[in-house]
């Protein structure tokens, strides 16, 4: 039944938490080890039944795994990778970080183009992060996206697909660029958006309670996503901002057209276009259900 004797997850928060949870409740492992820099963080997962161990010191668990699964922010990995090259080279390796060109030509570079590293971004997150955030099935259903290089052992590949099947997720192949180019416009700018919506809040007035009395559902669902972590996003931000800027670029294209038509006082031409716009909105369920 166990596909992994013992899987190690370095980063216990929203994705890391529970991705051990699912690991232990659907007996994909005999054993996850935790990791973490936070003592009361490791301490609470295995409280929580979340873990079966940890280790405070990341190298000293590192040689007994068979699977490690680094969910840390991106400014950090490197460190990681530093160290399993030191202690376990062989081990087989994946991630969990929303930018993947950048993340898996430094694992290439740090472990070696001969390594066992397959990167991967599950596209489950949430505005809630840390160890309080985790959540059972949390990867059910949801697309994961793993990205091979040209150097990624097909053995390998097939190992870390199964892994996220097991885990109810659906996983699709994409290189890391065209990963990168697609997540910045389907997750970044619209959180790159949400703050910036989220900050005319300021201009309008804070203290204006007329302001709050006009604060409808609609302003709350759009821009719930602005209560995510904001050092990660900023992480995330300057880490894909190529490609993040590119968007941002079309978008604020885009913006223009519609301020145009609203100067212009063209009703029909409007209203043609936003039912345009509602159909090709509407055609995304339609599509993701048949992937």
């Amino acid at each position: 039944m166990f596909k992994f004797r013992n899987i190690g997850i370095a980063g216990l928060g929203l994705i890391g938490g529970s991705l051990a949870l699912e690991v232990k409740r659907r007996g994909i492992a005999c054993r996850v080890t935790g990791f973490s820099r936070r003592r009361s963080t490791l301490e609470k997962a295995k409280t929580g039944g979340i873990i079966d161990q940890y280790y405070l010191n990341f190298e000293k668990g590192l040689g007994d795994l068979d699977l490690l699964v680094i969910a840390t922010p991106i400014r950090v990995m490197n460190d990681y990778f530093a160290k399993v090259r030191r202690n376990n080279p062989s081990l087989l390796v994946t991630d969990a970080a929303s930018v993947k060109d950048g993340v898996v030509r430094d694992a290439e570079a740090i472990l070696g183009k001969n390594s066992n590293f397959v990167g991967s971004h599950p596209m489950a997150g949430s505005e809630k992060s840390g160890i309080d955030a985790v959540r059972e099935n949390l990867f059910e259903g949801r697309f994961v996206v793993i990205t091979p290089s040209r150097h990624t052992k097909k053995g390998n590949l097939a190992k870390i697909r199964d892994f996220w099947r097991s885990l109810g997720a659906i996983p699709v192949m994409m290189s890391p660029q065209e990963h990168d180019r697609l997540i910045a416009l389907t997750s970044h700018l619209p959180h790159a958006v949400v703050f910036s919506l989220v900050s005319l809040i300021e201009k309008a007035g804070r203290n204006n309670e007329r302001l709050f009395s006009c604060v409808g559902s609609g302003f709350l669902d759009t821009t719930r996503i602005g209560k995510s972590n904001p050092e990660l996003w900023a992480e995330i931000f300057m880490a894909n901002r190529k490609n993040l800027i590119h968007w941002i670029t079309e978008f604020e294209k885009k913006l223009s057209v519609m301020k145009r038509m609203l100067k212009e006082g063209n009703y029909e031409q409007l209203a043609g276009r936003l039912d345009a716009l509602k159909k090709i909105r509407e055609e995304l369920d339609g599509k993701r259900k048949d992937i």
